[in-house]
């Protein structure tokens, strides 16, 4: 059997509950409340269902209509000119302003002079890895009170949540998981890393959808929903008192359009298509963790691997957060696709790290290359010797990854 063939049987698994949603948004125009569809920390396998090419044409024909009809008040993003990437201003190029802060000796938290809480917005974007279709909620770990928020940008836009996994599992819209997609995910680690490191928490909205191309992504239900949901987020915010210091994009996808064979041109012209009304909304870095491997090929997804990498070497807007999952044995996944729960968790602390740095030193993180074994230092940076000596850490015997029974 093929990936591919392996892929769309586990897509198929999740077509029923997505056209389930999709049409309940279209004829309520709401979303339901905090209530989990089953139990998201099972671990029983996704259902390998046999679907003929008709059955898939009909499947996919009412899904594209649902997608088209979704309501629009939900989604009231008015559409903009689209505004090439030259003319919006790079973090990286502009002179940042110095937010006045300090540190409240009450309640310990960083404020701004006039009282605001200082927090940074990342949403997590990509396909079922970044969803956590393979993770465990059992072994995220947990996040401290204050340490990190969830904003429910669609389920209850009207309050910021504890991070708890599985992350994001009701967040459903054009962009939509079932709930057995969302299992466990990076973010809980994610946001204990960064944390630890800048001292502010994450305010982390939910972005994925599992077995999705750039295609689907770019899709103008799709990026209304994305612009959304970062609207809502920084409208809240701004209204509760907190002050958005930083705006970034963690992003993990590309499996897709590796397995549709995608070119690099391509990819990186649909992936600044997706992001730029993002940026024009204020986003600042998109930081990419490039896809690891299948269970029967570990260089599968190279095209798409190499592509992400060039793209943080040659834009500002994207930053490489790590490559990790290039490291990753099969003992660590749990499927032909997807990584278990303390993979998940590496790849969140990783990914932190490069942002963390980002954040207090205004440039790009030089990382390890597990793909190719060097190290890849950023362009367009000046970096001390002690900035470029990046080490390999094996995660396979240091305790980072582990096998559960």
């Amino acid at each position: 059997m093929t990936n591919k063939e392996i892929r769309r049987k586990i897509q198929t698994a999740l077509v029923i509950p997505v056209m389930v949603m999709c049409i309940c948004i279209i004829m309520t125009g709401c979303v339901g409340n905090d209530t989990a569809a089953g139990d998201p920390s099972s671990d029983t396998p996704l259902r390998e269902i046999q679907v003929d090419d008709e059955e898939r044409e009909t499947q996919d024909a009412a899904e594209a209509e649902a997608s088209e009809g979704v309501d629009n008040t939900m989604l009231n993003v008015e559409a903009q000119d689209a505004v090439p990437y030259s003319e919006i201003p790079q973090d990286d190029k502009e002179e940042e302003e110095e937010i006045p802060e300090k540190v409240d000796e009450e309640d310990k938290i960083l404020r701004t002079d006039d009282g605001k809480i200082i927090v940074d917005l990342v949403m997590f974007m990509g396909q079922s890895n970044m969803s956590g279709t393979g993770g465990n909620a059992a072994y995220a770990p947990e996040v401290k009170e204050g340490h990190g928020y969830e904003f429910r940008a669609i389920s209850d836009p009207t309050r910021l949540y504890p991070i708890k996994e599985p992350f994001g599992i009701n967040e459903n819209a054009a962009i939509s998981d079932a709930a057995v997609g969302k299992k466990g995910s990076m973010v809980s680690a994610f946001a204990n890393k960064y944390y630890e490191l800048t001292g502010v928490p994450i305010v982390a909205v939910s972005a994925s959808a599992g077995g999705r191309d750039t295609n689907f992504f770019m899709s103008a239900p799709v990026m209304d929903d994305f612009s959304e949901r970062q609207k809502r987020a920084q409208v809240w915010l701004a209204s509760n008192d907190y002050y958005i210091r930083k705006q970034y994009v963690i992003w993990l996808q590309g499996e897709s359009d590796a397995e549709d064979g995608m070119t690099s041109e391509q990819y990186n012209q649909n992936m600044d298509n997706i992001i730029r009304p993002l940026f024009i909304g204020g986003l600042q870095k998109v930081f990419m963790v490039t896809p690891g491997r299948t269970l029967t090929g570990k260089y599968y997804f190279d095209n798409i691997v190499y592509s992400q990498i060039n793209m943080c070497k040659t834009s500002g807007y994207y930053a490489l957060a790590t490559t990790v999952l290039n490291s990753v044995s099969t003992e660590y996944m749990v499927d032909e696709f997807h990584y278990n729960q303390s993979v998940l968790n590496v790849v969140g602390e990783e990914a932190a790290e490069s942002a963390a740095y980002y954040t207090l030193n205004r440039k790009e993180k030089c990382l390890y290359n597990y793909r190719d074994e060097n190290v890849y230092i950023p362009e367009g940076f000046e970096y001390t010797e002690d900035e470029m000596r990046v080490e390999r850490i094996d995660y396979s015997t240091n305790g980072g990854f582990v096998r559960y029974e």
